[in-house]
């Protein structure tokens, strides 16, 4: 019997039992779905957090100080300072961002914002995608100017577009602000959480509550002038806070946007290892549900095996049958699957607005282990189906 005929006789007995087989095949959807949707999540997740590290330039890191070093003394940084340390060699740009709750005022209608005060420096650091109006200047911040940058879904409310948004004052916690340019924001992990709201940036020098700020950053943004020389950079900036603020070198931390994007890698791979190995042991169930099905359709048609063998049907060719209907059955699981986990993934896409992606691994790899589980599950009751003897078979009632 051929590959064709076998395929064509272990679909035609699963059709003739069709609730029982797929009753048998639930595990292994449900095995398949899992770990397809796991995965899939998984890089969705992944890809949004790396097309956001993706933004900032090469050899970009953060300084910070590490929690045991205000025991020291104040290693916290100064706003003055950054005057200072970017004429220092090897540093290009520095800027340091802190994000407030602030309420609105639009129209008698109150409104949520997440204001990032930071400075003029920050676009040249990381990309803003501006569509309408500029950047606020360093003017404007040495002038503690209550100017705003906000994204385009509030112009888009507020003003009907970004252009209709420029030069439009808006009331907030501490004054009323002006936009002088609309940017597009990009749809973070956490985008479409926590309610309706707003993000917009504006100098740290007009944020209420400045003077206090202003002696107690606690972290600082640095690009510097060659990123090949990051290391060099960041040994020269410990060295030069080190002196100034009278604490060791270690006070200070720092993590580059490579260093980040190195971590969330290996702590995607492990969550996904962990939860789609979780996932897996469906297929394992439903492997046993194959296995014991397969060993009840054997009883069931020992009389037929018996007639084969009485015809001229080797060992082999029995064996070949029963392997290739466990195998059909596992590979048809893994298939509906495969594409309800391929639409549970879209469905939380749609629900979280990131990014839908397909993975093809997950599915080479779902397909493989449930075809895998047909083969391990099915050798023993094809094995069994092989080594009876025509005789008795054919006496079989």
């Amino acid at each position: 019997m051929s590959i064709r005929e076998s395929i064509l006789v272990a679909l035609d007995n699963l059709r003739v039992n069709k609730m029982r087989s797929f009753l048998t095949m639930i595990g292994i959807v449900f095995g398949v779905a899992a770990v397809v949707t796991v995965v899939s999540i998984g890089q969705a997740g992944q890809h949004a957090i790396m097309a956001e590290l993706s933004n900032y330039r090469d050899g970009y890191f953060l300084i910070y100080p590490k929690g045991s070093a205000a025991e020291e003394g104040n290693p916290f940084f100064r706003l003055r300072e950054l005057a200072e340390i970017r004429k220092l060699p090897g540093v290009r740009y520095v800027s340091t961002s802190q994000t407030f709750g602030m309420v609105g005022k639009h129209k008698k209608e109150t409104l949520q914002f997440s204001v990032t005060g930071t400075t003029s420096d920050s676009p040249k650091m990381k990309k803003i995608d501006m569509v309408a109006g500029r950047f606020f200047n360093a003017q404007e911040e040495r002038a503690r100017q209550k100017v705003l940058v906000v994204e385009a879904k509030f112009a888009d409310k507020a003003f009907g577009s970004p252009q209709g948004a420029i030069g439009r004052k808006i009331q907030l916690s501490g004054g009323a602000f002006r936009i002088v340019g609309v940017y597009r924001e990009q749809e973070s992990l956490m985008g479409g959480y926590g309610g309706e709201r707003y993000f917009a940036y504006a100098p740290i020098t007009a944020i209420p509550g400045r003077e206090w700020i202003s002696d107690n950053l606690s972290m600082l943004e640095i690009l510097p002038a060659s990123p090949e020389h990051m290391d060099e950079t960041i040994r020269e900036l410990k060295s030069w806070l080190a002196e100034r603020k009278r604490v060791s070198k270690n006070a200070y931390a720092t993590e580059s946007a490579k260093d980040a994007e190195q971590m969330i890698k290996n702590t995607f791979s492990i969550l996904q290892l962990v939860i789609g190995s979780i996932a897996g042991i469906s297929l394992i169930v439903g492997g046993i549900g194959v296995m014991n099905i397969m060993l009840v359709s054997v009883t069931e048609r020992t009389r037929e095996i018996g007639i084969r063998k009485a015809i001229g049907a080797t060992p082999g060719n029995i064996m070949f049958q029963f392997l290739v209907e466990a195998v059909l059955l596992s590979f048809i699981g893994g298939a509906i699957g495969a594409l309800f986990g391929l639409l549970a993934a879209f469905g939380f896409s749609a629900v979280t607005q990131l990014p839908f992606v397909v993975s093809m691994e997950a599915i080479v790899l779902a397909f493989g282990f449930s075809a895998a589980v047909g083969i391990f599950f099915g050798l023993y009751p094809a094995r069994k189906a092989a080594k009876l003897q025509p005789i008795e078979s054919l006496r079989y009632e």
